[in-house]
């Protein structure tokens, strides 16, 4: 990538997942020995916990802390490390800096959905008491104060960033959308840097049972997400944010390392990985390939075998072998890594892309010339 004005850059990136609380940490996963998913808490099923990290640090007011779940703690946390990256923390260009966040909902009050069910079973009217319920114990404004604008509200007053936000939820598309948007509106001039990623606690009971209700996850031992015979999903505590930066604006304040990003190419419907490489991967040949794809199937099979036919010979890493799959945050982590590869010389050209069962996507990190 050439560093013309309209170009976009990765200035800046934040990750904590279980490879560790630094970029240093990821790649030293990469080359060295992987993380192992704990199988004891969820048995027979499987987590990756994310590892220890400052939270102190990262949060330093007491009463922030109190008021925000590990989810938004992760998040806080990665995002300053990305600022921090880029030069930007605690200085007057955060004045100006957009978030786009993507993150699910918040965790459940397991205790109280038990006592409401127990309660249903013994009323001669359920329906009523669960309309009454849903006022008395549910509590629908925790639920919603804890959804993805809620972190990135979090995110503005803790950093100190002034810009607007745009938050995204839903599946692994919604990391997809928020990592498009962002890159576009960067490279249409209507805003010099965005900070973007998301963020998953998957280390909460109320998840794990509503994905093991749905017949989503991988129970004991299972092969990579890569092996054929691989089924199901393994939950991984994620958060990955990144800065995007118009390439001009970035070397005028004398940013670096940079990377270089293209535009996300997206199939809206369907697992069509296929039908996008092709807008995406010409020129050279590319040093690895990075893939958020879960682990179910077939469409995890089916975009592996696509990307091992259009690529033969080229590496191919799925982030979710090395950390769990992490939903709407699994895409903005493969574009992470991607740019801490490249930014460490590790490779020269990265392909990071995603598929699932309502969309894929890819685009190219690669080093600035």
């Amino acid at each position: 990538m050439t560093g013309r004005a309209t170009d976009v850059v990765i200035s800046g990136v934040g990750v904590i997942s279980a490879c560790g609380a630094t970029g240093a940490a990821h790649l030293a996963a990469l080359d060295g020995t992987r993380p192992k998913p704990d199988r004891a808490a969820f048995n027979p099923y499987s987590v990756y916990r994310a590892a220890p990290f400052d939270v102190a640090e990262a949060i330093p007011s007491k009463s922030d802390r109190r008021q925000m779940e590990p989810w938004q703690h992760l998040g806080v946390a990665a995002a300053r490390q990305a600022l921090g990256d880029a030069g930007l923390l605690g200085t007057a260009a955060l004045d100006s800096l957009y978030l786009n966040v993507c993150a699910s909902g918040g965790a459940r009050e397991v205790e109280v959905d038990f006592e409401v069910l127990a309660d249903l079973r013994a009323s001669p009217d359920p329906d009523a008491d669960l309309v009454a319920a849903q006022a008395r114990k549910l509590r629908p404004s925790f639920l919603l104060g804890q959804l993805s604008n809620m972190l990135a509200g979090n995110l503005a007053i803790i950093l100190g960033v002034g810009g607007g936000a745009r938050t995204f939820m839903g599946d692994d598309m919604a990391g997809v959308d928020a990592m498009a948007d962002a890159i576009a509106r960067v490279a249409h001039g209507q805003s010099d840097r965005i900070m973007v990623g998301g963020v998953l606690d998957a280390e909460r009971p109320d998840l794990m049972l509503a994905q093991a209700l749905g017949d989503r996850l991988a129970s004991d031992a299972v092969p990579s997400v890569l092996d054929p015979a691989r089924r199901g999903v393994v939950p991984g505590s994620v958060a990955a944010f990144v800065v995007l930066e118009r390439a001009k604006a970035a070397q005028d304040r004398g940013a670096g390392p940079l990377a270089g990003v293209s535009p996300v190419s997206v199939a809206a419907e369907g697992p069509a990985l296929e039908g996008i490489l092709g807008q995406v991967a010409s020129g050279p040949s590319f040093d690895a390939i990075y893939t958020s794809v879960s682990g179910a199937q077939p469409v995890t099979a089916d975009a592996v075998t696509g990307l091992r036919s259009a690529h033969p010979g080229t590496p191919v890493i799925a982030t979710a072998d090395l950390v769990g799959h992490a939903v709407e945050a699994a895409f903005p982590f493969a574009v992470a890594l991607s740019a801490l590869s490249v930014r460490s010389g590790r490779a020269g050209r990265v392909l990071a892309t995603t598929a699932c069962e309502s969309g894929a996507a890819a685009l190219v990190v690669e080093a600035m010339a």
